[in-house]
């Protein structure tokens, strides 16, 4: 959805009258502006919201702790990296037919 909004100046700011169809339910929102484009965008500040999502990943952390040997030296695996051309042959053998190469002439 797309509207006009109105904006106003108050001293050294400028404030966003919104349309009825976008009003929010919070106090702050937070503003975001691209550089390249100079598009703002609002997003509610959802102080609320926030806090019971990390309310609930402490509870789900404290219900399913880390087991005793996580990140352990018995369960890291700490193997060498492999050379990925360690298995080819050192001395390919040579094609047994030339290709041969068209030049283009240049043109007069």
């Amino acid at each position: 959805m797309q509207a006009t909004a109105k904006i106003f100046s108050t001293g050294n700011s400028q404030a966003v009258r919104l349309p009825k169809a976008f009003r929010v339910n919070v106090s702050e929102m937070w503003i975001a502006k691209n550089e390249v484009t100079g598009e703002i965008t609002l997003k509610p500040k959802d102080e609320d919201g926030r806090k019971a999502r990390l309310e609930l990943l402490f509870k789900l952390i404290r219900e399913n702790p880390l087991p005793d040997d996580f990140l352990s030296e018995a369960t890291r695996r700490n193997d060498p990296p492999r050379n990925p051309f360690a298995d080819w042959a050192d001395d390919l053998p040579a094609p047994s037919v030339a290709m041969p190469v068209k030049v283009p002439k240049a043109k007069k």
